[in-house]
Protein backbone atom coordinates (compact mmCIF):
# COMPACT_ATOMS: atom_id res chain seq x y z
CA UNK A 1 0.00 0.00 0.00
CA UNK A 2 1.06 3.58 -0.80
CA UNK A 3 1.50 6.10 1.39
CA UNK A 4 -0.09 9.21 0.70
CA UNK A 5 3.18 10.97 0.04
CA UNK A 6 4.27 8.31 -2.31
CA UNK A 7 0.68 8.81 -4.09
CA UNK A 8 1.63 12.77 -4.29
CA UNK A 9 4.72 12.41 -5.93
CA UNK A 10 2.74 9.75 -8.38
CA UNK A 11 0.64 12.71 -8.48
CA UNK A 12 3.30 15.22 -9.89
CA UNK A 13 4.77 12.76 -12.22
CA UNK A 14 1.36 12.26 -13.59
CA UNK A 15 0.97 16.15 -14.09
CA UNK A 16 4.14 16.88 -15.55
CA UNK A 17 4.08 13.83 -17.90
CA UNK A 18 0.18 15.14 -19.36
CA UNK A 19 0.93 18.67 -19.20
CA UNK A 20 4.37 18.40 -21.68
CA UNK A 21 2.05 15.81 -23.36
CA UNK A 22 -0.37 18.35 -24.80
CA UNK A 23 2.18 20.99 -24.74
CA UNK A 24 3.79 18.97 -27.40
CA UNK A 25 0.55 18.43 -29.23
CA UNK A 26 -0.19 22.54 -29.41
CA UNK A 27 3.71 23.30 -29.75
CA UNK A 28 3.31 21.27 -33.18
CA UNK A 29 0.86 24.02 -34.28
CA UNK A 30 3.52 26.53 -34.14
CA UNK A 31 5.16 25.47 -37.25
CA UNK A 32 2.48 26.79 -39.32
CA UNK A 33 1.19 29.43 -36.99
CA UNK A 34 4.96 31.50 -36.18
CA UNK A 35 5.13 33.72 -39.80
CA UNK A 36 1.28 34.12 -39.92
CA UNK A 37 1.74 35.63 -35.78
CA UNK A 38 5.67 36.40 -35.61
CA UNK A 39 6.83 37.80 -39.50
CA UNK A 40 3.82 39.93 -40.43
CA UNK A 41 5.75 42.05 -43.11
CA UNK A 42 6.55 38.84 -44.91
CA UNK A 43 3.78 36.63 -44.74
CA UNK A 44 1.74 35.92 -47.86
CA UNK A 45 -1.03 34.28 -49.23
CA UNK A 46 0.14 30.89 -49.57
CA UNK A 47 1.10 31.19 -46.17
CA UNK A 48 -2.34 31.90 -44.68
CA UNK A 49 -4.11 28.91 -47.20
CA UNK A 50 -1.01 26.42 -45.71
CA UNK A 51 -1.79 27.14 -42.01
CA UNK A 52 -5.33 26.84 -43.12
CA UNK A 53 -5.12 23.42 -44.78
CA UNK A 54 -3.68 22.63 -41.66
CA UNK A 55 -6.13 23.23 -39.34
CA UNK A 56 -8.70 21.71 -41.95
CA UNK A 57 -6.71 18.55 -41.42
CA UNK A 58 -6.44 18.51 -37.73
CA UNK A 59 -10.41 18.05 -38.07
CA UNK A 60 -9.95 14.98 -39.73
CA UNK A 61 -8.09 13.23 -37.42
CA UNK A 62 -8.87 9.95 -35.99
CA UNK A 63 -11.39 10.05 -32.73
CA UNK A 64 -8.92 7.22 -31.54
CA UNK A 65 -6.13 10.32 -31.16
CA UNK A 66 -8.64 13.07 -30.06
CA UNK A 67 -9.53 9.79 -27.09
CA UNK A 68 -5.78 9.88 -26.25
CA UNK A 69 -5.75 13.34 -25.69
CA UNK A 70 -8.67 13.42 -23.82
CA UNK A 71 -7.31 10.65 -21.60
CA UNK A 72 -4.43 12.79 -21.03
CA UNK A 73 -5.37 15.49 -20.01
CA UNK A 74 -8.22 13.53 -17.52
CA UNK A 75 -4.87 12.08 -15.99
CA UNK A 76 -3.61 14.93 -15.54
CA UNK A 77 -7.42 16.28 -13.50
CA UNK A 78 -6.28 12.69 -10.86
CA UNK A 79 -3.01 13.94 -10.34
CA UNK A 80 -4.19 17.32 -9.52
CA UNK A 81 -7.13 15.96 -7.17
CA UNK A 82 -4.50 13.17 -5.69
CA UNK A 83 -2.69 16.21 -4.54
CA UNK A 84 -5.65 18.46 -2.97
CA UNK A 85 -6.73 15.30 -1.26
CA UNK A 86 -4.37 16.14 1.96
CA UNK A 87 -2.85 19.37 0.58
CA UNK A 88 0.15 21.40 2.48
CA UNK A 89 -1.89 24.34 4.42
CA UNK A 90 1.19 26.69 3.52
CA UNK A 91 1.19 25.62 -0.32
CA UNK A 92 -2.17 24.84 -0.87
CA UNK A 93 -2.56 28.31 -3.02
CA UNK A 94 -0.14 26.87 -5.18
CA UNK A 95 -2.00 23.67 -5.35
CA UNK A 96 -4.91 25.32 -6.59
CA UNK A 97 -3.20 27.80 -8.52
CA UNK A 98 -2.05 24.57 -10.47
CA UNK A 99 -5.29 23.06 -10.88
CA UNK A 100 -6.67 26.04 -11.98
CA UNK A 101 -4.50 26.57 -14.77
CA UNK A 102 -4.59 23.19 -16.27
CA UNK A 103 -8.63 23.80 -16.14
CA UNK A 104 -8.16 27.27 -17.97
CA UNK A 105 -5.69 25.58 -20.70
CA UNK A 106 -8.25 23.21 -21.08
CA UNK A 107 -11.30 25.97 -21.62
CA UNK A 108 -9.00 27.96 -24.23
CA UNK A 109 -8.80 24.65 -25.97
CA UNK A 110 -12.76 24.08 -25.87
CA UNK A 111 -13.79 27.51 -26.40
CA UNK A 112 -10.79 28.92 -28.98
CA UNK A 113 -8.97 26.05 -30.83
CA UNK A 114 -11.49 23.52 -31.29
CA UNK A 115 -14.13 26.14 -32.40
CA UNK A 116 -11.22 27.90 -34.39
CA UNK A 117 -10.73 24.38 -35.95
CA UNK A 118 -14.61 24.17 -36.76
CA UNK A 119 -14.77 27.71 -38.36
CA UNK A 120 -11.92 26.79 -40.39
CA UNK A 121 -14.11 24.09 -42.38
CA UNK A 122 -17.43 25.77 -42.07
CA UNK A 123 -15.80 29.67 -43.23
CA UNK A 124 -17.95 31.32 -40.80
CA UNK A 125 -15.36 33.75 -38.97
CA UNK A 126 -17.64 35.64 -37.35
CA UNK A 127 -17.15 39.39 -37.41
CA UNK A 128 -13.60 38.80 -38.70
CA UNK A 129 -12.05 37.89 -41.69
CA UNK A 130 -10.79 34.55 -42.70
CA UNK A 131 -7.13 35.86 -42.30
CA UNK A 132 -8.08 37.39 -38.59
CA UNK A 133 -9.55 34.14 -37.86
CA UNK A 134 -6.52 32.60 -38.93
CA UNK A 135 -4.31 34.51 -36.52
CA UNK A 136 -6.65 33.99 -33.94
CA UNK A 137 -6.10 30.89 -33.83
CA UNK A 138 -2.40 30.65 -33.77
CA UNK A 139 -2.94 33.04 -31.05
CA UNK A 140 -5.02 30.82 -29.05
CA UNK A 141 -2.17 28.09 -29.15
CA UNK A 142 0.21 30.61 -27.72
CA UNK A 143 -2.07 31.36 -25.09
CA UNK A 144 -2.64 27.38 -24.17
CA UNK A 145 1.10 26.96 -24.22
CA UNK A 146 1.88 29.85 -21.86
CA UNK A 147 -0.89 28.58 -19.60
CA UNK A 148 0.64 24.78 -19.37
CA UNK A 149 4.06 26.57 -18.66
CA UNK A 150 2.32 27.69 -15.90
CA UNK A 151 0.93 24.88 -14.79
CA UNK A 152 4.75 23.77 -14.73
CA UNK A 153 6.27 26.24 -12.86
CA UNK A 154 4.14 25.64 -10.29
CA UNK A 155 4.62 22.46 -9.86
CA UNK A 156 8.54 22.85 -10.13
CA UNK A 157 7.81 25.48 -7.28
CA UNK A 158 6.05 22.92 -5.00
CA UNK A 159 8.68 20.34 -5.49
CA UNK A 160 11.07 22.98 -4.62
CA UNK A 161 9.35 24.16 -1.23
CA UNK A 162 8.50 20.52 -0.47
CA UNK A 163 12.23 19.53 -0.61
CA UNK A 164 13.45 22.65 1.54
CA UNK A 165 11.00 22.11 3.60
CA UNK A 166 11.98 18.50 4.20
CA UNK A 167 15.56 19.60 4.42
CA UNK A 168 15.25 22.02 7.17
CA UNK A 169 12.84 19.30 8.80
CA UNK A 170 15.70 16.74 8.72
CA UNK A 171 18.26 19.18 9.73
CA UNK A 172 16.17 20.15 12.52
CA UNK A 173 15.64 16.72 14.14
CA UNK A 174 19.68 16.20 13.64
CA UNK A 175 20.00 19.19 15.81
CA UNK A 176 17.59 18.52 17.96
CA UNK A 177 18.83 14.05 18.45
CA UNK A 178 22.54 16.01 18.61
CA UNK A 179 21.55 17.83 21.38
CA UNK A 180 19.55 15.52 23.65
CA UNK A 181 22.83 13.42 22.75
CA UNK A 182 25.20 15.74 24.57
CA UNK A 183 22.59 16.19 27.43
CA UNK A 184 22.60 12.91 28.08
CA UNK A 185 26.27 12.98 28.38
CA UNK A 186 26.52 15.39 30.58
CA UNK A 187 24.21 14.30 33.00
CA UNK A 188 26.07 10.89 34.39
CA UNK A 189 29.02 13.66 34.84
CA UNK A 190 27.28 15.70 36.81
CA UNK A 191 25.99 12.86 39.48
CA UNK A 192 30.01 11.91 39.67
CA UNK A 193 30.69 14.90 40.95
CA UNK A 194 28.27 15.38 43.05
CA UNK A 195 28.70 11.53 44.70
CA UNK A 196 32.54 13.06 45.52
CA UNK A 197 31.45 15.59 47.97
CA UNK A 198 29.33 13.81 50.60
CA UNK A 199 32.96 11.53 50.49
CA UNK A 200 35.46 14.44 51.50
CA UNK A 201 32.51 15.78 54.33
CA UNK A 202 32.70 11.77 55.86
CA UNK A 203 36.37 12.15 55.60
CA UNK A 204 36.35 15.34 57.12
CA UNK A 205 34.04 14.36 60.10
CA UNK A 206 36.12 11.39 60.86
Amino acid sequence: MLSYKAMCTLGSAVILISTSFIMGVFYSNLAYDYKVLFQPDSVTAEDFERTLKHYQFLNEVGHPLLYILSGVAFLGLIGHMVRLYKPNEDLKMFEYGSLGMYVMGICVFITNIKTGIECSLTGNWGEVTENQGIAVLGSSNIILLCVFIGVLLLQAGLWWANFDLDTRMKQFYADEAKSATTKKEQVPEKGKKGGKKPAAQNKKKN
